[in-house]
């Protein structure tokens, strides 16, 4: 494996159609090469415990990808994504496309950043709200306001209930509300775990990719 030393600086650019600038990611502390010396030692301790090692570097990998991404990022609500590798940015975006794919996420919709042997990968909002769970949510939505609305209508030019109708449209208006946020919440989270996923088993496999050294801003 090329060392970290001979891939740094091989460009701090932003590979995708979604960029964003002046945004920088965080390095790590002085003297804190890209190792997982840590990582390796709880290994170790799970062999020694009798534990499945396999699974154990699985579960450090989920844990600390989770731990160093942002949910929703208050710049521009994408989903944030962090980590450490040995790759330059043309490479890790090469090695990630298979998972890319699988996940049949936009490509343009997606922003790559590599620098000092740290990797920043966006999604952009338009992806996180684009779900099962957010779709589901709208037409939830729009039932709950057709029905209600329906009724409304019929309490007021039926039973001439001005009060009734009100109430009944203000319910619908804040019900509806109320699943469209679920579902939008529902579905970036539902993404951001089959994103974070994907990186760990990418790093167990090949080996190229770590979670960061420090959990960056946190899951949000």
């Amino acid at each position: 494996m090329a060392k970290p030393e001979d891939q740094r600086g091989a460009g701090s650019g932003e590979t995708s159609l979604a960029r964003r600038e002046g945004t920088d990611i965080a390095k790590l502390s002085p003297g804190e090469a890209w190792r997982g010396d840590e990582h390796g030692l709880r290994l170790q301790a799970a062999r020694e415990a009798g534990l499945d090692a396999s699974e154990v570097e699985l579960e450090l990998f989920t844990e600390g990808f989770k731990t160093g991404m942002t949910l929703d990022d208050p710049a521009d609500h994408a989903i944030v994504l962090r980590g450490r590798t040995v790759l330059r940015e043309r490479q890790l975006s090469k090695a990630l496309r298979p998972t890319i794919r699988f996940l049949k996420l936009p490509a343009d919709q997606l922003a790559l950043r590599v620098h000092d042997g740290e990797f920043e990968l966006r999604v952009a909002r338009t992806v996180a709200e684009q779900g099962s769970p957010a779709l589901d949510s709208a037409k939830t939505a729009l039932k709950l306001w057709l029905g209600f609305g329906l009724l409304g209508l019929l309490a007021w030019n039926t039973l001439e209930i001005a009060w009734l109708s009100a109430l009944l449209w203000g319910g619908a208006l804040l019900g509806g509300a109320f699943v469209l946020r679920r579902g939008l919440v529902s579905g970036r989270a539902m993404l951001a775990a089959r994103l974070i996923t994907a990186l760990a088993m990418l790093a167990q496999e090949e080996k190229l990719i770590l979670p960061p050294a420090r959990g960056g801003e946190g899951t949000r």
